[in-house]
């Protein structure tokens, strides 16, 4: 009866095993070019700068009239064009240092902020 019993398990493992699927390949982390870091702002000044100069009127005005409370609003898209174009998910040290964060999240919270601000001076 032991004997079944330890063919029984042995099958039943070896079943399960065969049943798997395969899991996907583990895929090489990316890493951007140089051109690539060349090109991301190393400074919260440069970033701004950058970012203003891409933004319409209409876009500005949206920005420059939300209150300061309310800038979260912006944090999904806005927030996450910054943190991929910039680099701040991969890499992009100086920008980061200079935001006093190791988060990208708030690295891009902090951007959207000092965005905000220049326009309030516009």
């Amino acid at each position: 009866m032991r004997f079944f019993c330890i063919i029984l398990v042995v099958a039943s493992v070896t079943m399960f095993v065969a049943c798997q699927k395969p899991r996907p390949a583990v895929h090489a982390r990316y890493v951007p070019t140089a051109a690539e870091r060349a090109n991301w702002p190393k400074t919260v000044d440069e970033a701004v700068t950058r970012l203003v100069a891409s933004l319409s009127d209409k876009d500005k005005i949206e920005v420059r009239d939300t209150p300061k409370k309310e800038l979260w609003r912006f944090h999904s898209y806005w927030g996450m064009g910054i943190r991929n174009e910039f680099g701040l998910w991969r890499g992009n040290t100086n920008l980061m240092a200079d935001c006093h964060t190791q988060e990208p999240d708030d690295a891009s919270m902090i951007i959207i902020e000092a965005v905000w601000q220049k326009l309030q001076k516009q």
